[in-house]
């Protein structure tokens, strides 16, 4: 894979995205019932000119996506 913004080849792929001091969600938000969940995203990032070129999820897509802002249990 190579950086369609700067040519690079230098790409680190799967980068999983943390959470403020472990503490918070971070993620795409879904709603399961009254329940609500965050799936885990990861990135590809370019080395050399700092992109995160391609964002994605491993879990299944078949949820009902949340497309409300905010964190885990606020209205």
């Amino acid at each position: 894979m190579k950086c369609p913004y700067c040519g690079s080849a230098r790409i680190e792929e799967g980068v999983s995205w943390g959470k403020a001091s472990e503490s918070g969600n971070v993620g795409l938000k879904y709603d399961a019932g009254v329940f609500s969940g965050v799936v885990q995203a990861y990135s590809d990032l370019c080395l050399d000119c700092k992109c995160i070129l391609k964002t994605y999820i491993k879990d299944d897509t078949n949820k009902n996506w949340s497309h409300n802002p905010g964190s885990l249990g606020s209205v």
